[in-house]
């Protein structure tokens, strides 16, 4: 069996230095004040120390979000059948909301809050808690039965 720093191709004496990696730290908080997230140098710079694999994705298509149908049609969890949980975005409790609206994906069963979940999916197709591709092209048929309706209308004083 091979020490760690066999493995690791380090020597056992080298020695750290802190004083070189805060003036490096220095000199990458320089620069980062200095371009905006839009600087082609900034870009270049980032891209460079990406690994090849990685840079073969930069440039591809970026990952779309859901459309606004699809996050409407999404199934709400009726008032009754919340749990006593968090949003895993926001992290407030389902039920301190006076009218909460709780939003389940239907591929994996996650919970949230509708506006915590409204925004993620706008620009991302997966689940923010496993990474699951939702189903952003269909739209789901949304239960419209009377109870549901007749609760909804509760909020509306």
């Amino acid at each position: 069996m091979s020490s760690y720093h066999e493995e690791h191709n380090t020597s056992p004496h080298t020695q750290s230095n802190p004083q070189g990696r805060r003036e490096i730290r220095s000199e990458f908080r320089n620069l980062y004040e200095q371009l905006t997230p839009t600087d082609p140098t900034l870009i270049s710079l980032l891209a460079s120390l990406l690994p090849p694999e990685l840079q073969e994705e930069w440039g591809k298509k970026s990952n779309e979000g859901c459309s606004q149908a699809f996050i409407d049609s999404l199934p709400r969890v009726p008032k009754d059948k919340i749990p006593n949980d968090l949003c895993s975005i926001c992290f407030e409790n389902f039920r301190e909301d006076e009218y909460p609206l709780v939003i389940e994906l239907p591929h994996c069963s996650h919970k949230f809050d509708l506006q915590c979940i409204s925004v993620w999916l706008s620009s991302n197709s997966t689940c923010p808690v496993c990474r699951d591709k939702v189903n952003h092209n269909a739209k789901l048929d949304i239960d419209t039965t009377e109870a549901e309706l007749e609760e909804d209308w509760g909020m509306y004083g």
